[in-house]
């Protein structure tokens, strides 16, 4: 699916969370350095009270992390509540916001704009999608719940093991330049896939039969694993489409519109390739195979 045609080649906004890539360390020990948000304001405080039309969301087509944040707000039915600019498109509209607070600093999505008071609310994606998912349901105009009360618990314990072994190893994978530790990672990546594979043989959704922030979460990185991740990371070793439950399960998460209308398999592939250029010695955007999840 191709909703969305660049008029330039290079990546509008680097693809932050929150502040670098560069920065999700992985410990001798095995364990993820996280590096905190520049901005960590909260939705639904004192300081910025969930108001209809008050705050602008910036995000990226190719940014995994922003990309969670375009589909909450589309599931949530917040299109008329929160306005979405993508970096792509005006790439100058972020570079204004960020200037207004920090000028010089890298502009980073998905960030959170303070329209009335003019201030950048939050770049921390995980911050961003959760109040979006939970702090507008008196004006959204979809009644779904993606953190209910009592999936709470095993909704954190998901997010913390998608972070640890499927978002931050490809990020580190990014980054890495030794073979060895590079086919290291790849072997990770694959084994995490193949946990989850086995866990979606059974159920629905990764907390069982309702869709939560968990499946958002992991949505985004396998659309990755499936148009960029393979050609750019080389993480093609063992094709993710050996793990049959995984990808029936991603093919019926793209088939609503709210996911489908949000990805943009071209401009992945493409801004990834941007963004890692140090990894090749000349930039080239991998042609890939056509999607299969039409």
């Amino acid at each position: 699916m191709t909703t969305h045609q660049p008029t330039h080649s290079e990546p509008a906004a680097s693809c932050d969370m929150p502040d670098s890539a560069a920065g999700v360390l992985r410990r001798p020990d095995g364990s993820i350095v996280r590096p905190p948000a520049r901005f960590q304001g909260r939705l639904g405080t004192r300081s910025f009270p969930a108001e209809p039309g008050r705050y602008q969301l910036f995000v990226s087509w190719g940014c995994s992390w922003s990309n969670r944040a375009a589909i909450t707000r589309k599931l949530k039915g917040l299109e008329d509540i929160v306005p979405i600019t993508y970096s792509d498109d005006d790439p100058a509209a972020l570079r204004a916001v960020w200037d207004a607070m920090e000028p010089g600093h890298r502009a980073g999505v998905p960030t959170l704009w303070d329209t009335q008071n003019r201030v950048i609310v939050s770049n921390d994606a995980d911050a961003i999608s959760r109040d979006l998912a939970t702090q507008f349901d008196e004006f959204a105009t979809r009644n779904l719940d993606l953190y209910p009360a009592a999936l709470r618990s095993e909704i954190d314990d998901t997010n913390e093991w998608l972070y640890d072994n499927i978002h931050s190893v490809i990020h580190i994978l990014g980054h890495e330049a030794r073979e060895d530790h590079h086919r290291e990672l790849v072997t990770d990546s694959l084994h995490a896939l193949a946990q989850l594979d086995r866990r979606l043989a059974d159920r629905t959704y990764l907390n069982g039969d309702v869709l939560t922030e968990s499946d958002v979460r992991l949505y985004v990185s396998l659309v990755r694993f499936e148009c960029a991740y393979p050609g750019i990371f080389e993480t093609n070793a063992h094709h993710p489409g050996g793990h049959p439950h995984l990808w029936a399960y991603a093919r019926t998460l793209y088939a609503v519109p709210e996911f489908s209308s949000t990805t943009d398999f071209d401009v992945i592939r493409r801004n990834f390739a941007a963004a890692f250029t140090f990894l090749r010695e000349h930039q080239v955007v991998p042609g890939g195979r056509p999607s299969r999840w039409t």
